[in-house]
């Protein structure tokens, strides 16, 4: 269930570090997995198709009591749902700019490391940045004292001014209430689905409980990609992950319960008119 990103990454370290092995495996084995041989346990706090959650505190104890560090991807949480890394006892966590905290396309990602293993973890990438006296253009590499030191090159400045409107726009909002109309426009879109799409051949696939779930909510159609771009000729931006989900996210700091009502009476004019069907089949290409 993690991000396929971050399985790269991993792919790529096991195969330049000797004696270090990535393990993948269903999303129901990994926690009984974490045993002594495991050094980090990296899993996706949201997923990113079904929204399903983990329980971010009950994991991180166990994968800390199996000796393992807790590496969480943020992507589909942070901005949305309520995420406490430090009353988890998380040890690092990563997250990308561009989903819920509004930085838009190709914004920075982000990292945390706990205070307790700034000082002892290092970077691969000893980079510039990350140098505890940039300006002084010594030859030898010392990494920064504290978190600086996972920079690497000069930081997209751009990107991270747009970011930062975002993050500030999201911290005027109270979290727990930010959460709460998450929940709400689940709920709408959910019930508004089950009223009018009955006989239509939507599977939902996301969970139904609030606090095992995130702030996308994802369907299973066997015509999926085709009514997903009905929609979006239409003006209602969702995706299509393969191989037949479609997903809607739900952000709750500028989306209205007004436009999730109207997007499922749009769902249901392209499936009831048929629109669907004069869109293409499935058509290679990076985006979908």
């Amino acid at each position: 269930g993690n991000f396929p990103t971050d399985l790269y990454i991993a792919q790529g370290i096991a195969a330049f570090a000797d004696g270090v092995e990535m393990r993948a495996m269903p999303r129901e084995a990994v926690v009984e997995a974490i045993n002594e041989e495991v050094a980090v346990a990296m899993l996706t706090h949201v997923h990113y198709k079904s929204a399903a959650r983990w329980d971010m505190a009950g994991v991180t104890e166990r994968i800390h009591a199996a000796g393992a560090l807790a590496l969480w991807d943020l992507s589909h949480s942070a901005g949305a749902i309520e995420v406490d890394l430090g009353g988890c006892g998380a040890d690092l966590a990563v997250g990308c700019g561009y989903k819920y905290l509004n930085g838009g396309p190709g914004a920075p990602a982000y990292m945390f490391v706990a205070g307790r293993l700034q000082r002892d973890l290092r970077s691969p990438l000893s980079g510039w940045m990350g140098h505890g006296a940039a300006f002084d253009f010594s030859d030898e590499y010392q990494p920064a004292p504290g978190i600086e030191r996972f920079l690497c090159g000069t930081p997209p400045v751009l990107g991270i001014t747009a970011l930062e409107v975002g993050v500030d726009l999201a911290l005027e909002a109270d979290i727990r209430t930010a959460a709460a109309k998450s929940a709400r426009l689940w709920d709408l879109f959910a019930t508004q689905v089950e009223a009018r799409l009955q006989g239509y051949g939507f599977e939902l696939i996301s969970p139904r409980d609030a606090r095992a779930r995130g702030s996308h909510i994802s369907y299973a159609h066997p015509e999926g990609y085709r009514i997903m771009q009905a929609l979006i000729a239409r003006g209602v931006i969702g995706d299509f992950r393969d191989p037949d989900v479609l997903r809607f996210g739900l952000t709750p700091l500028y989306l209205g319960f007004e436009d999730v009502w109207r997007a499922v009476e749009i769902l249901h004019e392209v499936m009831r008119d048929g629109a669907w069907r004069d869109e293409p089949a499935r058509m290679a290409g990076r985006v979908t």
